[in-house]
């Protein structure tokens, strides 16, 4: 290679690295963090109420949430159903139902492990359901029973807490804090459990999420048959929504799992960074003068080996010595001696 290119090149390289070295130093810079997903919890006494511009930021998103099961019927007919669309939850239990030893407990567990290897989520709704901020000396059992039978069932300690009622409260507060638990709260709320028909439920759901600017954890029952049969009906209404917005343009719904309260792992800086993104770039900028040294300099390009001779002509070794017959080999493109032409004078071609 000429000295010439290999001196551009080189301060080519030089200039990338410095360049990357300045973008390492913007890197290292603190960045904004990325808003937090919403999780619509009932203000403390003395805590300004959540405005929603964050939640805002993050677009439409929607994450299914069921409470008191699981059940046996219901969470089976809901699984299923989420299985079929390829959508995730999460599924706040009580652990009262699965803590004793009758058949329906240990079918309750297996139906758990199941949820829990499909992907989805499995928290904790306390063990029998009581209103922590009301009976406060109870909190400590409630949380850990609940916990300690839902890992034992799904191998999973739970990550989730959802307080009945969604009462929230200091003393509550502190011990989840102290267990590393995330509560989760609510923003749409059908309350099936009411015992309103099936349609009034998906009127209800379908109409919030066509309003709805940002993220929604929606609160349904699987204990509830009302509930599993509007789930269908909601999630056809979401498939038609975004089908609709690919149509016309607009934010579509996006539909999330438990990972959106989890903090994003950050790799640990090894201070490489900025060499490997220069080299990355040097080498694309090597390539790229390569490619036009090569245009400005026809002669440098390889020639063809004489081992392919040009489609028509004889090979070299048969023009210079002949065939074993000591004749020439005829053209590709004309008629072998002794052979009539493939399409016959006159003949038509079309």
């Amino acid at each position: 290679m000429p000295r010439r290119l290999c001196s551009l090149l080189f301060a080519s390289g030089c200039a990338l690295t410095a360049a990357g070295g300045r973008a390492g130093d913007d890197d290292a810079r603190p960045r904004q963090p990325e808003p937090a997903f919403p999780r619509y919890l009932r203000p403390l006494p003395g805590e300004p109420a959540a405005t929603g511009k964050a939640g805002a930021a993050l677009g439409r998103s929607l994450l299914f949430t069921f409470d008191d099961g699981p059940d046996l019927v219901g969470t089976s007919l809901i699984l299923d159903e989420l299985t079929r669309r390829g959508v995730k939850a999460v599924f706040f239990v009580n652990g009262h139902h699965i803590v004793r030893d009758r058949p329906e407990d240990i079918a309750r567990r297996d139906l758990l492990r199941k949820l829990a290897t499909h992907g989805h989520l499995v928290g904790n709704h306390t063990m029998n359901h009581k209103n922590l901020c009301q009976e406060r000396d109870a909190i400590a059992a409630e949380i850990d029973g609940a916990s300690e039978i839902i890992a034992y069932a799904t191998s999973v300690r739970p990550l989730l807490f959802r307080s009945p009622y969604g009462a929230r409260c200091r003393e509550l507060d502190r011990a989840l804090s102290e267990r590393e638990v995330i509560q989760v709260g609510w923003n749409m709320d059908p309350q099936e459990w009411r015992g309103e028909d099936e349609d009034a439920i998906v009127k209800y759901t379908t109409a919030g999420l066509r309003r709805a600017q940002g993220p929604v954890i929606l609160l349904l029952h699987d204990k509830n048959v009302l509930g599993v049969r509007a789930l269908r009906r909601i999630l056809d209404f979401v498939d038609g929504e975004n089908a609709r917005i690919a149509r016309e343009g607009g934010k579509p719904i996006r539909l999330v799992d438990y990972r959106v309260f989890l903090p994003a792992p950050e790799l640990p800086a090894t201070g490489l960074e900025p060499l490997l993104r220069s080299t990355r770039e040097a080498l694309g900028a090597l390539a790229g003068l390569t490619r036009v040294y090569s245009l400005g300099n026809p002669e440098r390009v390889p020639k063809p080996s004489r081992a392919m001779a040009p489609v028509g002509e004889a090979h070299p070794r048969q023009r210079d010595h002949g065939d074993s017959g000591g004749a020439a080999m005829p053209p590709r493109d004309g008629p072998q001696a002794g052979r009539p032409s493939a399409m016959p004078a006159g003949s038509p071609r079309d």
